[in-house]
């Protein structure tokens, strides 16, 4: 019988067969589709132990990521100017803002892994073993849905448009994914709250997106 160490490999081994028929590919914990739209990435999250009645439990969950093309670009234009190497498409990541919008408890709480304390070797609880199984196909779907949707024209942008109160991240964002579709109103009205936004904040860097905006001839 599986330790939850062991039992927590194996199921993810399972979620990673789950995912190949949406597209994804990886090994270990992470997962991810290059798409014409960016990069779709799922992995498991963190694990963390804890202990109750003097027994460890283990917990994680999954987590997502959409990154469009446009973020990646500008990614690679931010690592230019630092001196970095460019990312490649696989490893992007970011905005990371909404990428989990939405989605409900029953999909993002945490998994636990019990040990059995009728078993002098401490398996896993197979009670809590069989309920990820259980869950995985549905969580596996949603969560590859929701990546891929994100990477669809405009609509990481359209969901951050949305924000009734965007912070200087978002702003920032928006300014990024907005200037694919050139000058204009919505750009002139993104790049302001954008300047707004950042005009307090004492941080190298916070104006990047205008900065990226220079670089490519659009007019601010």
């Amino acid at each position: 019988m599986d330790g939850p160490d062991s039992a927590l490999r194996r199921l993810t081994r399972e979620a990673g067969k789950l995912l190949r028929p949406y597209g994804f590919h990886g090994t270990d914990a992470a997962w991810t589709q290059v798409t014409a739209g960016g990069v779709a990435s799922i992995r498991r999250t963190r694990t963390q132990r804890t202990w109750t009645d003097g027994q460890q439990v283990l917990s994680f969950g999954l987590e997502l990521s959409a990154t469009p093309t446009a973020w990646w670009e500008f990614c690679n234009w931010r690592n230019g100017v630092r001196g970095l190497e460019p990312a490649a498409p696989e490893q992007a990541t970011g905005p990371g803002l909404i990428d989990e919008h939405g989605m409900g408890e029953e999909l993002t709480q945490w998994w636990s892994l019990r040990v059995d304390p009728a078993h002098r070797a401490r398996p896993a609880l197979q009670a809590d073993v069989d309920t990820v199984r259980a869950d995985l196909p549905a969580r596996v779907h949603a969560y590859a849905r929701r990546a891929l949707r994100l990477l669809e024209p405009d609509a990481y942008l359209d969901e951050l448009l949305a924000d009734p109160n965007p912070q200087p991240a978002t702003l920032e964002a928006i300014v990024v994914l907005l200037a694919e579709h050139g000058p204009g109103p919505r750009l002139d009205d993104a790049v302001t709250q954008f300047r707004l936004s950042v005009a307090d904040l004492d941080q190298p860097g916070a104006d990047n997106a205008i900065a990226y905006l220079r670089d490519r001839t659009v007019p601010v």
